[in-house]
């Protein structure tokens, strides 16, 4: 027995049209099912808990990272194995676990294999929050471009991030942050374009950002990058597709399990994929071990 959790919404109904799909792979593989649809943001993380109760063997998410970010909250520390399938807009989380793959081919190749790992996952702190992330977040340009994309209705797609993603570099000239970390026991402040913290090694829709990243290491890794001019920017944006950027003078880029930042004005944070607004401060600290996911 499997459980599934749709996101209707996600990659602009994406998931929903490939649903018939992935019933027929699991009715041909004679897998029985429970599949549950989400109605409204937070909605997937009340189902998960539900789902964890029945343990079922694998919990399928027809979805995005959000979505990934939802169910993870109710599965963390349990013995249920996280089966994401890229029917989302980013897929960044699944582009690292499961290399340029089609979600037919994830399913079909792990819905009857029992090889799972036990990845880290993040704990994000701040005023009135409490959450686990697995793939990424980012404070400054990357949130920006999040918050731009969610104003553009005719576009989708690499069109849709390439379109924010000019547009925000025009209109956002950084922030102030003081960071410590507690690894090198240093603390840093001063402006930074992007700051952002991976589990995985790809954010923002395939940007390799973390090219050292790795799920298991009970480490977070750390980009900052300070603010530069145009041809520099995207000179770096370029080199990110393949994680090269990490080598750029304006880049900074090391590994931690605990850091905490602050700003004397309020943040934008993108959380996998989801916005977090009003932020001043907030704690970041790896969780070892704690999500078990099919391989």
């Amino acid at each position: 027995m499997v459980s599934l959790i749709l996101n209707p919404k996600a990659g602009r109904g994406k998931a929903e049209k490939h649903l018939p799909e992935v019933l027929k792979i699991l009715d041909v593989n004679n897998i029985k099912y429970d599949l549950y649809r989400t109605e409204y943001r937070g909605h997937a993380t009340e189902i998960a808990r539900k789902i964890v109760n029945q343990n079922p063997e694998k919990l399928l998410v027809l979805g995005g990272d959000g979505t990934i970010n939802e169910v993870i909250q109710a599965l963390a520390g349990t013995e249920i194995s996280l089966l994401p399938l890229p029917l989302g807009t980013g897929n960044d989380f699944v582009k690292y676990v499961y290399p340029r793959k089609k979600f037919d081919t994830v399913l079909r190749e792990k819905i009857n294999s029992d090889k799972s790992i036990k990845i880290d996952l993040i704990l994000l702190e701040t005023t009135g929050i409490k959450r686990y992330f697995i793939n990424g977040m980012g404070i400054g340009f990357d949130s920006e471009v999040l918050k731009n994309m969610k104003k553009i209705k005719l576009l989708k797609g690499d069109f849709l991030y390439t379109a924010a993603t000019i547009l925000t570099f025009f209109k956002f000239k950084g922030l102030k942050l003081k960071v410590t970390l507690n690894r090198i026991k240093k603390t840093l402040e001063k402006h930074f374009l992007l700051f952002n913290v991976g589990n995985g090694q790809y954010l923002g829709g395939g940007f390799r950002l973390f090219p050292l990243a790795k799920l298991t290491d009970h480490l977070m890794d750390i980009s900052m990058v300070t603010p530069v001019g145009v041809l520099e920017f995207f000179g770096s944006l370029l080199k990110a597709f393949k994680g090269t950027h990490i080598y750029r003078k304006e880049v900074s880029y090391l590994k931690d399990s605990e850091i905490s930042v602050e700003s004397e004005n309020p943040l934008v944070l993108q959380v996998d994929g989801e916005l977090i607004e009003g932020v001043k401060w907030l704690k970041l600290r790896v969780v070892p071990s704690c999500l078990k996911v099919s391989i």
